[in-house]
């Protein structure tokens, strides 16, 4: 995830900390960037937490080392069986993890799903994936479609290095496939009254493909979603 804002790499998402179990005692955060998000956790988690890191940016990640147990700079587009990383299976213990974090990471990965389906692994009978993921369906997306131009930003929607995209029943998939039960999902909804008379306008579109309107509607606010994934009881790992 390459950009040139360090504010990129410093930000708490809230909806997605509020989703941490204050509990939890052991938690792998991939794409950790400067350690923001694990110092917010630390805060919010009365136990001990033992905290791994994984970052693709060195940089950025020597700037998190304070809040990390275990700090590791890994391509994991360049990484496709853990098991094949000493310095991985050695940080990421199978069935042993109550959360792994995915925050905006997943879809900046040729091979989300392989990633994920590695990671919940790592995750003890019970123990769930945390993740946020943009919305493609949002209705910015639309608005730029109908001008015929996709924008090339430095974050966001248009994140010049996301590489794959997903609206909610894509983001569902992606959790269910890596063996999970998708217990809760939360919209990120960023002032729902802009793009308002876009999706009015739109709303005969929708109903011509035979789309609920009032779904539409809904699905088409969030900037992004946060999803909370449970590896069910009795599913164990006998090695990444």
């Amino acid at each position: 995830m390459h950009t040139t804002s360090s504010h990129y790499y410093g930000n708490v998402n809230p909806t997605l900390l509020e989703v941490v179990n204050p509990s939890a005692q052991r938690i792998a955060e991939f794409g950790c960037g400067t350690g923001a998000f694990a110092r917010a956790v630390r805060q919010r988690c009365t136990g001990v937490v033992h905290y791994v890191g994984i970052e693709l940016m060195a940089d950025e990640l020597t700037k998190a080392r304070d809040a990390l147990d275990v700090a590791l700079v890994r391509n994991l587009d360049q990484t496709p069986n853990w098991s094949n990383d000493p310095e991985l299976t050695a940080a990421l213990v199978p069935d042993s993890f109550d959360h792994v974090i995915f925050g905006d990471v997943l879809e900046h990965l040729y091979e989300p799903h392989r990633v994920l389906t590695q990671a919940v692994t790592c995750l003890r009978p019970g123990g769930s994936a945390l993740v946020c993921i943009p919305n493609v369906q949002h209705w910015s997306v639309m608005a730029q479609l109908i001008r015929g131009h996709w924008p090339q930003q430095d974050a966001g929607l248009f994140d010049r290095t996301h590489i794959r995209w997903f609206a909610l029943t894509d983001m569902r998939q992606l959790l269910q496939q890596a063996g999970l039960v998708v217990e809760k999902i939360i919209p990120r909804v960023f002032k729902p009254e802009n793009g308002q008379t876009l999706l009015q306008a739109l709303l005969p579109a929708a109903q011509l493909l035979g789309v609920d309107p009032q779904q539409f509607i809904q699905h088409s606010q969030p900037l992004q979603y946060v999803l909370v994934g449970r590896k069910p009881l009795g599913s164990k790992a006998s090695a990444l």
